[in-house]
């Protein structure tokens, strides 16, 4: 029986291993680009959240920063949940929506003359360069989770 000691501590410190919550980091940021980064056309619209509240940032080449959109509502167009924001500097609001996959994020100007399909981003390394993201959702069911916070933190 002594043989089998150092199999039973093993066996005890991988069961009070697997018992504990894991640490891995929560999601708190996601991005949707149309095109990409090397593309002299691209979109991007980033969600993150953030201690004092969630952000939604629209980015493009001219204004790499981005512009902070403000959310003005939430309505239901075709049984489909509707996020309306503002661009600084524009009048007519902005309709964000998943598309009916739901894999995309449609953008569209109020009056129609505006509509992008965006994809989800990824952050990290490409090709073995650059470094993880741990608090970035690469992940669909991720990055829809924080869109779906924020959608539903708009009143």
């Amino acid at each position: 029986m002594t043989f089998l000691r150092p199999i039973f501590s093993l066996l005890t410190v991988c069961l009070t291993l697997l018992s504990r919550p894991t640490l891995a980091q929560e999601k708190t940021s996601a991005f949707f680009m149309v095109g990409d980064c090397a593309s002299p056309d691209w979109e991007k619209l980033s969600f993150e959240k953030t201690k004092a509240g969630s952000v939604l940032t629209y980015a493009y080449k001219q204004h790499e920063d981005g512009v902070r959109l403000q959310p003005v509502g939430v309505k239901s167009v075709n049984g489909q949940r509707v996020l309306l924001v503002r661009m600084p500097g524009v009048s007519q609001p902005y309709m964000i929506r998943r598309d009916r996959a739901g894999e995309r994020l449609v953008m569209t100007s109020q009056d129609g003359r505006y509509r992008k399909l965006f994809k989800l981003g990824y952050e990290g390394p490409v090709n073995g360069v650059g470094t993880f993201c741990e608090t970035c959702a690469n992940e669909p069911a991720d990055a829809f989770r924080l869109v779906d916070a924020y959608f539903s933190s708009v009143r």
